[in-house]
């Protein structure tokens, strides 16, 4: 049994790689090493460019459990934080740890490893498999979990668990994502002649107002029961570099999350349609690339999986404090949100950022047994990133039962 500093320096060292969209082969190795010291056979699998998955198992036959995490972190700007955000700090109350990955998602990570070690080191009866599936490229594309997916990782697989930020709730759905990216190419010429020109940006303007339009339209009173609507953002816009130059070059990028009702391929369509539609009568061109594209989720409301999570979580969520100012903090977020809150209970629900699910399951997006669960505190992306060094500890221990129970 390892001791609240070793499970602590292991979160300590997760933080400290510098695993910023890459970089996830030092991580592997590191977490390799913790495993074969325990007597856990895992395999990296290369990804190219310093980037690998690693595979581990425990026990055999069935039924057979994936869990699953992601090495990968996104980028930082340190002038906006309070600590160096790859130093896991402690604050002087003592729960609260700050660090770039600390949420999302290093110490699911580390939780989900240090309970499977455990599980060896006391020699469990295994009836069934747990199978890690440690991922790379996590945050741009899911590159990581596609690999692995492709290779046929989940081929006996009869439940996924992902330990994502959810805090004390049960995911179960998750909404797609397309991320695209909208280049116009114009010509360039002196403001004071425009007409020599084609002014990259507004044609830029005039084409995601189209855009804009036809997906609100298709999006009204288009809903999933447990995801809700379509989501459409047009998040950067790029174009021109001085004031008085007429801008060859413009570009935009997108962001949709996704419901199976309005799916990811009827949105490439409609926006394909609309670029064609304004080429055709412009002298400026548009075109579109596809940085990111994962299909929606929706899992089995009332899997095994998720009723054993719910039972095990129970004492461990008794244990958390709620002081009232707390309270009301979390109600608030809560309702904002549209999310029922309860302190006793894992509430089941979807939510609208993905997971590595969208690849894995890619072949079952409905009906699955799939459960997102991991510590966290919704400072996911968020400068300043933090995570409860007491929750990062409960996780431990409630991974360990429910893996226990599950294939014991």
């Amino acid at each position: 049994m390892m001791t609240s500093e070793e499970k602590m320096e292991i979160l300590r060292t997760l933080v400290a790689f510098k695993s910023v969209n890459g970089h996830e082969l030092p991580v592997a190795q590191y977490l390799q090493g913790l495993l074969e010291k325990a007597g856990i056979a895992s395999e990296i699998i290369p990804a190219g460019d310093d980037r690998a998955e690693l595979v581990a198992t425990l026990g055999s036959g069935h039924p057979v459990l994936a869990a699953s995490g992601h090495m990968d972190v996104v980028d930082v700007n340190r002038d906006n934080w309070k600590t160096d955000p790859f130093t896991l700090t402690e604050m002087e109350d003592g729960d609260t740890l700050f660090g770039r990955g600390s949420t999302d998602m290093k110490s699911g990570l580390a939780a989900m490893v240090i309970a499977l070690i455990e599980l060896r080191e006391e020699n469990k009866p295994l009836k069934g498999t747990i199978k890690l599936l440690i991922t790379s490229g996590e945050e741009v594309g899911q590159q990581g979990a596609e690999l692995l997916q492709a290779k046929g990782y989940m081929k006996d697989v009869d439940a996924l668990l992902i330990g994502e930020p959810s805090g004390y709730l049960a995911v179960y759905a998750n909404k797609g994502e397309l991320d695209l990216k909208i280049k116009v190419k114009g010509h360039a010429a002196h403001s004071s002649t425009p007409a020599l020109g084609v002014n990259a940006v507004e044609a830029l303007l005039e084409v995601l107002d189209q855009i804009k339009d036809e997906m609100h339209a298709k999006m009204a009173g288009t809903n999933n029961d447990v995801l809700g609507g379509t989501i459409f953002n047009i998040d950067v816009i790029k174009g021109g570099n001085q004031v008085n130059a007429i801008p060859a070059d413009a570009e935009a990028e997108i962001n949709i999350r996704t419901i199976p009702e309005f799916s990811n391929a009827e949105i490439l369509t409609l926006v394909n349609g609309v670029i064609d539609r304004f080429n055709a009568g412009s002298k400026a061109q548009v075109s579109m690339d596809v940085d990111m594209d994962i299909i929606p989720v929706i899992g089995n409301k009332d899997s095994s999986l998720i009723k054993l999570a719910q039972k095990v979580a129970k004492p461990f969520m008794a244990k958390v404090e709620w002081p009232e100012e707390k309270l009301a903090k979390t109600k608030a977020m809560f309702e904002a949100a549209g999310i029922a809150f309860c302190t006793t209970e894992l509430v089941t629900l979807g939510v609208s950022g993905g997971t590595d699910a969208s690849k894995f399951l890619i072949d079952h997006p409905t009906g699955f047994d799939y459960l997102m669960l991991g510590p966290g505190s919704g400072t996911q992306h968020q400068d300043n990133e933090w995570v409860s060094k007491s929750m990062y500890l409960d996780f431990v221990e409630l991974y360990k039962q429910l893996f226990e129970e599950y294939v014991g």
